[in-house]
């Protein structure tokens, strides 16, 4: 992609911070990572050892979705990694060279706050978290879509287009989401909110912006179904619904929970029962939403600063 348009490119410079997905043998995997843009490139550092590194050894495609208050830019793309410890990535290095030093002095300023409470919890931050453990990498843009609460306002690149339904609707009930989510975790996460729904589409992950809402029994993702038609996905698909509480400036202070698993989706005007169902609780999470997903986790991997787990919900 040559380059953004300028409505992309304002929310990419305004956005704070990146929900990244990656495909791993559980399904898509999707966490939150700081980051700047810069031209029709993304640039973020992650940890040596973490799923997305090994994952991109495999697999060099990614996902993206960064939000700018009502706006929203979902993208695709291919990753370049940078390595001061893997020869592998010496040659790129060298031939990249000024526009990596452009873009390592564009992500420092862009979260100079970020690193500012590094500084100041300095004595506690992990290695991995800290320069020496991380690697910086390149996303090369292939594919962008800017949309809002309405549905995608524009969209470059070539995506799925096709919203996938069951052919009905009712609500189920199953063990609670959240059960095995450490209660402080849980208590700042809610049961309600913003999130990022990454889905394994027929054209690799894409992560979409969501809505979504946990009872005790059930876990749902609303959002309108040209969104949901981006990623090109039928009644059923592997996920991972990342919900989060972002810190602009102290990593100790974030939490979030990702829920691993499978969705069915249910679209208005695709599903021959149970549709008044199915219009309600699309309404009553996001006004405007004409598609829901519920998410049948497998897995769920939570995070507190720089402590996390995972469990496989009974």
């Amino acid at each position: 992609m040559s380059f953004l348009s300028t409505a992309v490119q304002d929310v990419l410079d305004r956005g704070q911070f990146c929900s990244v997905a990656t495909m791993t043998p559980r399904g898509p995997h999707c966490t939150p990572l700081v980051y700047v843009g810069s031209g029709a490139r993304v640039w973020l550092t992650t940890s040596r050892r973490s799923v997305k590194a090994n994952a991109w050894k495999r697999d060099p495609t990614m996902a993206g979705l960064v939000r700018d208050g009502d706006l929203a830019v979902t993208f695709t793309g291919t990753v370049r990694t940078y390595d001061a410890l893997d020869r592998r990535t010496w040659g790129a290095a060298v031939a990249g060279a000024t526009s990596i030093a452009r873009a390592t002095a564009a992500f420092s300023g862009k979260n100079a706050r970020f690193f500012a409470g590094y500084a100041v919890d300095a004595r506690q931050v992990p290695f991995a978290w800290t320069p020496p453990g991380r690697v910086f990498v390149g996303v090369d843009l292939e594919r962008t879509a800017l949309v809002d609460a309405r549905g995608v306002q524009e969209g470059r690149g070539r995506w799925g287009g096709v919203a996938g339904s069951a052919s009905g609707f009712r609500r189920t009930k199953g063990p609670d989401p959240f059960a095995e989510v450490p209660g402080e975790v849980g208590e700042r996460l809610g049961r309600e909110g913003e999130g990022a729904l990454a889905v394994a589409g027929e054209r690799g992950p894409v992560v979409l912006p969501v809505r979504w809402r946990a009872d005790t029994t059930s876990l749902y993702a609303a959002l309108p179904k040209d969104i949901l038609a981006l990623a090109g996905v039928g009644a059923e698909a592997a996920v991972a619904l990342t919900v989060d509480v972002p810190s602009v400036w102290r990593a100790r202070h974030m939490v979030g929970a990702m829920f691993q698993g499978r969705a069915t989706f249910a679209v208005e005007g695709e599903v021959a029962s149970g549709a008044t169902s199915l219009r309600s609780l699309a309404s009553s999470i996001a006004p405007g939403a004409s598609a829901v997903a519920r998410v049948m986790p497998t897995r769920v991997v939570w995070w507190q600063g720089w402590t996390s787990g995972s469990a496989e919900p009974a």
